[in-house]
């Protein structure tokens, strides 16, 4: 016994003989080997469909972790360290200052290839890196945390510390 799905039942639309009632042609067709290629198909199809969404999802979080996560969680670490510290604001401050100094000499000093050059050309990147808000904001949270520290002296230190 075939199921349903794997016959192809044909029989003539047009019957013009009297005895057309009594008898008639039916043909019978299997099509299992048609039926399993459809499946192994839809199996595939939905494999590579569950494939790239894993895919896209582990994208997306890796973007999630570097443009969001990362930043916030620095921000706090910078914030805590300036709660327990506050005269620490400008080491801290200066340490960032040497970081970007030292990003941007790397930056200029990286050579660039033809694809670089072409990739500038026709403005699918930027010749120089874009600055997320989430770094300005971090810096601006040193800035704010200098200009504590130096406004209060080491006399106001405690009062920093207990506000913030």
């Amino acid at each position: 016994g075939l199921r349903g799905n794997e016959v192809k039942v044909y029989s003539p639309l047009l019957n013009v003989r009297p005895d057309a009632e009594t008898w008639q042609f039916v043909f019978y067709f299997d099509i299992r080997p048609f039926t399993r290629q459809e499946a192994s198909s839809s199996l595939w199809t939905t494999g590579f469909v569950c494939f790239a969404l894993g895919a896209a999802s582990m994208f997306f979080t890796n973007d999630a972790n570097k443009l969001v996560l990362d930043p916030v969680e620095s921000m706090i670490a910078t914030v805590d360290k300036f709660r327990k510290d506050p005269l620490r604001v400008r080491k801290v401050a200066d340490e960032e200052f040497r970081k970007e100094m030292e990003r941007v000499r790397r930056a200029l000093e990286k050579p660039k290839g033809k694809c670089r050059k072409c990739c500038e050309k026709i403005g699918c990147c930027s010749a120089g890196a874009t600055v997320m808000e989430t770094v300005i904001l971090e810096k601006t949270i040193i800035k704010l945390g200098s200009l504590l520290a130096l406004g209060f002296g080491e006399a106001g230190t405690n009062i920093i510390a207990e506000n913030m």
